[in-house]
């Protein structure tokens, strides 16, 4: 196994985002993206709220030989406890432990994997605690105690990462092998659905707020950019079957609107000009057709190529779907009053992670 850098470096602030969502009176706010590097390991908080949050973990593969296989580990200090995640093998209840899935253990030089989470907290910020393990290291005590062992570490700072990043994305067809960007401008894409997910994130009664998912996506990228996304409703998954039952009757009405679908279109030669371990981000405007309304959609995505044949696309900032935007105001209310609370909000936060397979 090569080697993976062991220090760690301080928490950096690299950019704030802040999202108010009103609803019945309700506030919500996403706020402070905050990372945290331990070398080879980086922990990012990408977005929080009054009592939620969702993070990401990435590791890079800084030796000089392909690594098989990776285990890390950590601990919240506080409050803080995950609640669902994807793209790892994630067992514990604090400390945690993530584990590669079957796809994304080998990791070449250079090359990095991320997997992400969404947990609870309570009134005070996310924390960012310190990982262990094989991938990031020796175990530490603390993150200061971590940086203190390798000065030179402190003085790289999130400008110095998100550089890095926009370098990689960044680089011209020529500096590619030519004839894999050859190749590749000619294979369409298909989402796998086991590895993918949509997650979207109810609040009711103000603070409580609760994560679901749809369980059959389907979708494709042709060799133009032309990309879909199709969400059975009927999916829906709350963990609460007659909930579950509500939301697909009184929500979003599934016999006559069975299907909510996502269609835009990216840069022909994105796919072509990203290289094995290599991540392109760009912002997107998406058609949302749900309820049998269209309406555009923005967020910033990530595009990674995995392997030679499989990519990875993950939202980078939330997308925030507004009931009265779909008619879906009623179907809002009717929910409130079969559950007899005192409000649920029309603002709702998706995110996704997208498995493609070239065909």
């Amino acid at each position: 196994m090569s080697s993976f850098k062991a220090s760690a470096i301080n928490p950096r602030l690299v950019g704030v985002l802040t999202r108010s969502l009103y609803a019945a009176g309700f506030s919500l706010a996403v706020s402070t993206l905050s990372t945290t590097s331990y070398a080879a390991c980086q922990y990012t908080i990408e977005s929080q709220w009054n009592n939620g949050f969702s993070a990401r973990i990435k590791i890079t593969n800084d030796g000089t030989s392909a690594i098989n296989g990776w285990n890390i580990n950590w601990r919240y200090s506080g409050d803080n406890r995950i609640t669902n995640s994807f793209n790892t093998t994630l067992t514990g209840s604090n400390p945690y432990t993530a584990t590669n899935l079957s796809w994304n253990g080998t990791l070449q030089p250079n090359q990095s994997v991320d997997f992400g989470f969404q947990g609870t907290k309570g009134a005070a910020a996310a924390e960012i605690p310190v990982i262990n393990g094989a991938a990031c290291g020796t175990q530490r005590s603390s993150s200061a105690a971590s940086s203190s062992s390798r000065t030179s570490s402190s003085a790289v700072s999130s400008s110095a990462v998100s550089s890095s990043v926009v370098s990689s994305s960044s680089m011209a067809p020529s500096s590619r092998s030519s004839s894999s960007s050859s190749a590749m401008t000619t294979v369409a894409w298909s989402l796998d659905n086991a590895a993918s997910y949509v997650n979207f994130v109810t609040t009711k009664n103000t603070h409580n707020v609760e994560v679901h998912n749809f369980t059959r996506i389907s979708g494709a990228i042709s060799v133009t950019g032309a990309a879909n996304l199709t969400i059975d409703l009927s999916s829906v998954n709350t963990n609460i079957a007659l909930r579950d039952e509500r939301m697909r009757d009184l929500l979003f009405e599934i016999s006559s609107f069975p299907v909510a679908t996502v269609t835009l279109n990216l840069p022909a030669d994105l796919l072509a000009n990203i290289a094995v371990g290599n991540t392109s981000e760009l912002p997107i405007t998406a058609s949302l057709n749900l309820h049998g309304v269209t309406s555009p959609v923005t967020t910033k995505v990530s595009v990674q190529r995995l392997t030679a044949t499989r990519i990875l696309v993950q939202n980078l900032s939330p997308v925030v779907v507004n009931a009265p935007d779909y008619a879906l105001t009623t179907g809002v209310e009717a929910l409130r009053a079969a559950v007899g609370i005192a409000s649920i909000s029309t603002a709702v936060p998706v995110d996704f992670t997208l498995i493609y397979d070239a065909r």
